[in-house]
């Protein structure tokens, strides 16, 4: 379960970029802008950059011996082609934006070392943009009001129920059938134990006087108190899974609950639009929801995050609720029950997504208070939603402070500090990366693979297209997301080059972002092959493009996935196996010693 997180790194990366390929592909047959000209060299430029890993192993098997800056030249091909395009789809603004990215990512080309694979997925994400760009979807006419649902949508109480349930089962069955209800970490065990305590009415935990023996890694012993190193988030939410004794469902749960708000994140996006363009359908809107929640259900390493028991999921479910609470409190005309209970929503949400991952919740928090700040300062937001959103986040502050005071014994720290002195070796430490270091902070490659069919060049396309108050969301995002990488870049906790876990876990608050653009792309695609029965057009115009994406989307899951999950399920089978055996024997109330190395982890 190390980095690469796979059996075989060069297999799943091709898997994921030739599908990302394919994804953009149907994107550009379906968006016909500009002339034909203009869609060919955009479609060159794409395969370009989509193949320009496999030329020099094609020459190599042939006798040939690639020049050392072939690669850069041909990802810089890449990126010419795409400004070429933007020419001659007589769209200016556009073909400068092409050419003035040229120059950076040229330097980003000869700058990071032994990261081949990582600037083709950048350069192919790069294209993903321009073809959003060039690709502007609705047709304008006058527009006054833009409510947040209109009435022909109908209701969702079915449509978001069915995601929930369906995410949750899938999440359910990885549980139980690759990582058979177990933990695979002391992350995960760590967070099991405070929940445990919460569960039982507890703070924290009293220190036996044979603590030193049964000492647990990411649990703190203080002035006789236990807890985990952990903020309370994350315990908060398992804890009723404890008290029911299904701990193990707390995960797919979560799941169930991130699919759900991406699913509503994903129609906000797609219902957004300028002051002069027609709105998209109502039936456009809806599918929308569902791409947005069935690219991130299926995320290869999505779904076994949701399985097991890291908060990583759990922080996405958060992060996507607080964008879609933002939202909708800067809605003209709200009823004032909707002012409360989103304003509610919002300051809830966004408190517990800081105390379920900090840096996470407080980087992406970024974003969204400088939108909140904007519609605060333009008179969008009613009061009853502000004083909601306030009465929200001082409530989850409020308790997360006495919590972590309680543990602690002084106020506004958490266990991380204690790290110093129990796990010196352990503390958070930040470095600039060498040339060949920059791909752990910005998982380009081992992403594509980890989070797919969640694709950065779909995404980036999606949300190109987005604007009127949609912008808002991809502002938020922006603003909280770049900062964010920057700062996993710096981040050195010994995850360059060994980082183990869950796939890049560390970044994977990119998925949101991803799946609601790849969402507005794609659910166009879906409605057209279904309306365009009698449009008069061939069967591949109306539904080409859209079959061509989903045989994209199921190649790369069928293929990508033998080649990660086993490195999954073996790792926690080895972590667990002390455990299983334990319980095998039904043994209570005894010792159980093993010697150094038995769970495969470390000797905690």
């Amino acid at each position: 379960m190390h980095w690469p997180y796979s059996l075989d790194f060069s297999e799943s990366f091709y898997a994921a970029q030739m599908c990302g390929g394919l994804m953009l592909t149907a994107l550009l047959l379906f968006w016909r802008f500009g002339p034909a000209p203009a869609r060919w060299t955009l479609l060159a430029a794409l395969w370009v950059a989509a193949l320009a890993t496999t030329f020099a192993p094609f020459e190599a098997s042939l006798g040939v011996k690639p020049g050392p800056d072939q690669l850069r030249h041909v990802l810089a091909l890449s990126a010419a082609l795409g400004t070429v395009a933007a020419v001659l789809a007589a769209r200016p603004a556009v073909a400068l934006v092409a050419l003035l990215g040229e120059w950076p990512l040229w330097l980003v080309s000869g700058f990071v070392k032994e990261s081949e694979a990582e600037l083709g997925v950048l350069h192919l994400a790069w294209l993903g943009l321009l073809l959003g760009l060039l690709a502007r979807p609705w047709a304008q006419r006058p527009r006054v009001t833009e409510p947040a649902q209109a009435p022909a949508e109908g209701s969702y109480r079915v449509h978001d129920a069915v995601v929930f349930l369906v995410a949750t089962a899938l999440a359910a069955v990885v549980c139980l059938v690759v990582m058979h209800r177990r933990d695979g970490s002391g992350d995960e065990w760590g967070y099991t134990y405070q929940a445990a305590v919460f569960a039982k009415g507890h703070i924290y935990a009293q220190s036996p006087r044979c603590q030193p023996y049964l000492q647990s890694f990411y649990v703190f012993e203080s002035s006789g108190r236990l807890f985990s190193q952990y903020t309370p988030g994350w315990p908060l939410f398992i804890a009723p899974f404890v008290l029911l004794h299904v701990i193990w469902l707390s995960g797919p749960v979560s799941m169930g609950l991130m699919a759900l708000a991406m699913a509503r994140l994903g129609r906000t996006a797609m219902r957004g639009f300028g002051r002069h363009d027609a709105p998209p359908a109502a039936s456009t809107v809806r599918v929308a929801g569902t791409w947005a929640a069935g690219l991130t259900t299926l995320g290869t390493m999505i779904l076994i995050n949701g399985a097991s028991r890291y908060a990583h999921v759990f922080t996405l479910a958060l992060y996507a609720l607080s964008l879609e609470a933002l939202f909708m409190v800067a809605t003209p005309g709200l009823s004032a029950a909707r002012q409360r209970w989103w304003g509610l929503v919002l300051g809830s949400a966004a408190v517990l997504g800081v105390a379920t991952r900090p840096a996470d919740g407080a980087f992406v928090g970024i974003g969204m208070a400088a939108l909140f700040v904007y519609v605060l300062v333009r008179r969008r937001v009613g009061w009853r939603a502000f004083v909601m959103a306030t009465v929200g986040f001082a409530f989850w502050t409020g308790l997360c402070l006495v919590i972590l005071r309680l543990q602690l014994g002084k106020w506004f720290t958490t266990g991380y500090s204690l790290n110093a002195v129990i796990h010196p070796w352990n503390v958070v430490k930040y470095s600039m990366p060498q040339p060949r270091e920059w791909k752990y902070g910005l998982p380009l490659a081992t992403g594509a693979y980890c989070w797919w069919p969640c694709s950065m060049g779909v995404g980036l396309a999606g949300l190109a297209m987005l604007r009127g108050r949609a912008l808002g969301l991809v502002w938020a995002m922006a603003l909280g997301c770049v900062p964010y990488i920057v700062y996993c870049m710096w981040l050195d906790l010994g995850q360059r080059g060994y980082d183990w876990g869950y796939g890049p876990r560390y970044l994977m608050v990119l998925c949101v972002p991803m799946a609601v653009g790849g969402a507005v792309a794609l659910a166009p695609l879906t409605v057209a092959a279904r309306e365009r029965l009698t449009a008069g057009r061939s069967a591949f115009a109306r539904g080409g493009p859209l079959a061509l994406a989903l045989f994209a989307v199921v190649c790369g899951w069928v293929r990508i996935v033998p080649l990660v999950w086993p490195t999954v399920a073996s790792h926690v089978q080895k972590h667990s196996g002390l455990n299983a055996a334990i319980e095998a024997l039904h043994l209570k109330n005894a010792i159980v010693v093993a010697q150094e190395g038995t769970t495969g982890f470390d000797p905690h």
